[in-house]
C-alpha cells in the first residue's frame, strides 16, 4: 500500500515538473513536503522538489499566464534621428518646426524671426538635408556675409570671424547649405572658399 502511495506521489510530482515551474511553485511544494508525517514520503517529496529547483531558478517568481506571455509586445515608436552632441545638450526642440521636404522649406523656420532662431536638427519626417545653388550676389557689410542664391533664398552668417570680399565674381561660386553639427544654425560652404560659415535663412 505504501509503495502504491509512493508511486502515486512520484507520478503527481513528475506531472508538475513537466510544467514550467516558478520559484514560488518549488517553495510551495517544499512547504507541502514539510507537513508530511511519514518520514519516507516526506523525503521523497523533498527529493522531487529539489529536482524541480534548477529550472525554477531561471524563471521569475510569478509566471505570466500563457496567453499573456505569448502576446506580442507593444510596438515602440520609431526613434527620432539624433541632433548631434551639442544639439542634445544646448539645442532647442526640433519639433518647433514643421518637416522639411522641399528646397523651398529648407531652413524656412528662421524667416519669421529674421534669422534670430533656427532649428536645423533633423527630424524623421525630413526628406531633405542639404541644398546646393548658384551664388547670385553677396554682401559683407560689417564683415558678416549675406548671400542671395539663384533659387531666391537669402542666408546670413550668424557667427564666426568677419569675412572679406570674395576673390571671384559671385556667379562663379556654388553654395551648399546643410544641417551641419551646430544646434542653432545651418552650415554654408562656398566653392573656392576655404571656410564653412554658420548661417540662418532670412528670406
Amino acid at each position: 500500500m505504501k509503495s502504491i502511495g509512493f508511486a502515486g506521489l512520484f507520478v503527481l510530482a513528475a506531472a508538475g515538473a513537466a510544467q514550467a515551474d516558478t520559484q514560488t511553485d518549488v517553495l510551495t511544494a517544499m512547504l507541502h513536503c514539510s507537513g508530511m508525517t511519514d518520514r519516507g514520503a516526506r523525503l521523497a517529496c523533498y527529493d522531487e522538489a529539489v529536482l524541480r529547483a534548477p529550472g525554477a531558478l531561471t524563471r521569475p517568481a510569478f509566471a505570466l499566464p500563457p496567453a499573456v506571455a505569448s502576446a506580442a509586445p507593444p510596438t515602440a515608436p520609431p526613434p527620432r534621428r539624433g541632433k548631434g552632441f551639442f544639439g542634445s545638450i544646448f539645442g532647442p526642440d526640433d519639433s518647433s518646426r514643421p518637416p522639411q521636404t522641399t528646397v523651398a522649406q529648407f531652413g524656412s523656420e528662421s524667416i519669421a524671426s529674421g534669422g534670430a532662431k533656427a532649428y536645423p536638427g533633423p527630424l524623421d519626417s525630413d526628406t531633405i538635408d542639404q541644398i546646393t545653388a548658384r551664388l547670385v550676389s553677396y554682401d559683407v557689410q560689417g564683415g558678416i556675409m549675406t548671400v542671395t542664391l539663384d533659387n531666391g533664398q537669402v542666408w546670413r552668417q550668424v557667427s564666426g570671424d568677419p569675412v572679406g570680399h570674395l576673390a571671384r565674381p559671385a556667379g562663379t561660386y556654388t553654395v551648399t547649405i546643410d544641417r551641419g553639427g551646430m544646434a542653432a544654425s545651418y552650415t554654408m560652404t562656398l566653392s573656392h572658399f576655404g571656410r564653412r560659415l554658420q548661417v540662418r535663412r532670412i528670406r
